[in-house]
């Protein structure tokens, strides 16, 4: 074979199966040549198929009605099937024979879910006005697609898992977030909420790295809004009151303007009796009213309040400056190692 490539569709792949596809695509580049093809010759060129897989593929496209065979003194050998019979309608009330049936059975697939199919075969072959030389070869690649979309599904279906209340985002996520210049320590705090959130809703899904990366993306250009007079950190005073753009932000999250304000007395006490210097209380108070908001929700959420507590309440705590920079408390010691090389690799 002067050609290195073989090039095959993904659809026929998907309908057919990948082994298929490739010796499909190889018997059409030998047609090309006007090559007569045996089974040495393909063995020859197609060295990681063994002699007997390749018997067991050729059989199973002959099946199909895709490929002939003939045999030749003793040798057969193989071509594209040619199309010799006249094309005609599908009957109305056709159905598969026993030979087409058992054909299916082969590739692993139940007779039963092959008979579903028949009503919507009909359907589409009819509203097509589609004309075929063997309805029995065109119901069974209608059969296979329909089975490797099947298996498709079902895959996502069981990679598709409620949140656990312990989740915590992987290392790609956090690096991601991280690369993106969001801080470690925002990172964390935002944890628990997502958590809560969905937890609360009961969804289900096989990407809540990908859910956490969008929402701690969005939260962050929220919080960024909330600009301070100042960009030095500086201590909060009695006096203290949140601006307009904590409020205007606030809207977004569906919290009362009352509850923040009720929360306000005693978060200045708190961060008062502290004495730590912020860059931002907007973004601080901000985070706290959430925490409040979400510890004051009713049913599954109570279930966790004590998890959510020390997950949150550890950011009130004041904190020297190196451990400030350790982006998640995790609880596992795989996990701690994990964030542990996050933290070396990018020198946070």
């Amino acid at each position: 074979m002067s050609d290195q490539y073989l090039n095959f569709s993904k659809e026929v792949a998907c309908t057919i199966g990948l082994e298929e596809a490739v010796l499909l695509e190889y018997l059409k580049t030998q047609k090309a040549h006007k090559k007569v093809i045996t089974l040495q010759n393909i063995h020859s060129d197609l060295t990681f198929f063994s002699q007997e897989k390749l018997q067991d593929i050729l059989s199973r496209l002959t099946k199909t009605g895709l490929i002939s065979e003939s045999l030749n003194n003793g040798i057969k050998s193989f071509t594209l099937q040619e199309v010799q019979k006249k094309a005609e309608l599908v009957q109305e009330k056709w159905l598969p024979d026993r030979e087409i049936l058992d054909q299916i059975v082969e590739y692993g697939i139940g007779e039963d879910f092959a008979l579903m199919q028949v009503d919507d075969f009909l359907m589409h072959t009819q509203e097509q006005a589609f004309k075929e030389t063997s309805w029995g070869i065109k119901f069974l690649r209608f059969v296979i697609k329909k089975w490797r979309f099947k298996e498709i599904e079902d895959n996502k279906k069981r990679k598709t898992v409620p949140i656990h209340k312990d989740w915590i985002p992987d290392e790609d996520a956090l690096e991601i977030l991280v690369n993106s210049g969001i801080d470690p320590e925002f990172i964390k705090n935002v944890i628990p909420e997502f958590i809560l959130y969905w937890y609360e809703r009961k969804e289900e899904s096989n990407a809540w790295n990908s859910k956490f990366i969008a929402h701690v993306r969005r939260q962050w250009a929220r919080s960024n809004n909330l600009d301070e007079k100042e960009d030095t950190p500086s201590k909060i005073t009695h006096e203290w009151t949140p601006n307009e753009d904590f409020y205007s932000v606030l809207e977004l999250t569906d919290i009362p303007r009352h509850f923040a304000n009720d929360a306000l007395p005693q978060f200045i006490l708190y961060w008062k009796e502290t004495g730590q210097s912020i860059n931002s209380w907007n973004s601080k108070f901000l985070q706290h009213v959430k925490y409040l908001w979400e510890k004051g929700s009713k049913g599954e959420s109570m279930k966790i309040a004590s998890q959510i507590d020390k997950r949150i309440e550890s950011s009130w705590k004041i904190q020297n400056e190196e451990s400030k920079k350790i982006p998640l408390k995790v609880d596992t010691r795989s996990n701690q190692e994990k964030f542990k090389k996050l933290k070396e690799k990018h020198q946070i």
